[in-house]
């Protein structure tokens, strides 16, 4: 895995603007869940907002999970994230992980599978979401509640935007590395897939589509082919996201505690 960080370029901007954070405690964690309320519910209303009290969306699979959140460094507001779940144990209520339960009668591969490879070694990455506000095109004003109603990002912030979604795949690759679950599943439309393969992330398909908010099919990756396969600048943008997440965040943060307060 090569790559150097060239002053200038989007990669760059990513790291002057935006803060990479393991949510290791609760605090953290309603962080990404606040993320997960203002893009699952109120923008594409695939939960319900009544099913998500306070203004976070968490479900039951978030306790056996690792999550990454994405904060804006001048403000420390959280605008983006993703989890990676591990299976629970065997017999339990969490023993399925979520793309077990909604999308194996769909599988058609006959090896790249869940239940054909070690237990202890797969997981799944979900919960993707980047606040509207940070994936709006140039000349959009889309207000977010964490920032002032006036904002207005400098040309170099706003060249990083659009490598906020890659930025949340190499961020679950830091977290499936850490955990040691190389054997890595996740639903996605099949026009991100071929995004994020131009980026060296070659995930294979690995089922038919389906309707489940949108067209959709199952993905696999081998992590630890993931991580010599990053193509350009994504290298050396990875390892900062893994130390990044190696270590606990100092960054200034804004409170998550109340749905009126000042945050994502």
């Amino acid at each position: 895995m090569d790559g150097v960080m060239t002053p200038g370029t989007a990669a760059a901007a990513l790291i002057e603007h935006f803060v990479f954070e393991q949510a290791r405690d609760a605090r953290a964690r309603r962080a990404a869940f606040r993320v997960r309320y203002h893009v699952y519910c109120q923008e594409h209303g695939y939960e319900q907002e009544a099913d998500c009290p306070g203004g976070f969306e968490s479900d039951a699979f978030d306790a056996a999970a690792s999550h990454c959140v994405v904060r804006h460094r001048l403000s420390g507001t959280p605008v983006a994230c993703v989890r990676m779940v591990r299976p629970g144990a065997p017999g339990g209520a969490l023993a399925a992980m979520p793309f077990e339960r909604t999308y194996a009668a769909h599988l058609t591969h006959p090896e790249l599978r869940p239940d054909r490879l070690p237990r202890e070694q797969v997981c799944e990455i979900s919960r993707i979401a980047v606040h509207a506000a940070f994936r709006r095109r140039s000349g959009e004003v889309l207000a977010h509640p964490g920032l002032p109603a006036d904002f207005a990002p400098s040309p170099a912030e706003a060249s990083a935007y659009p490598l906020l979604p890659i930025s949340l795949f190499l961020a679950a690759t830091a977290l499936v590395g850490e955990a040691g679950r190389p054997h890595v599943f996740a639903m996605m439309q099949p026009r991100l897939a071929r995004l994020l393969k131009r980026s060296g992330l070659d995930f294979t398909q690995i089922g038919g589509t389906v309707d489940f908010r949108g067209e959709r099919a199952g993905f696999y990756i081998d992590q630890r082919i993931a991580e010599r396969s990053l193509r350009g600048e994504l290298p050396a943008l990875y390892r900062h996201i893994q130390a990044s997440l190696g270590a606990p965040e100092s960054q200034p943060k804004a409170d998550e505690s109340a749905p009126g307060s000042h945050a994502a």
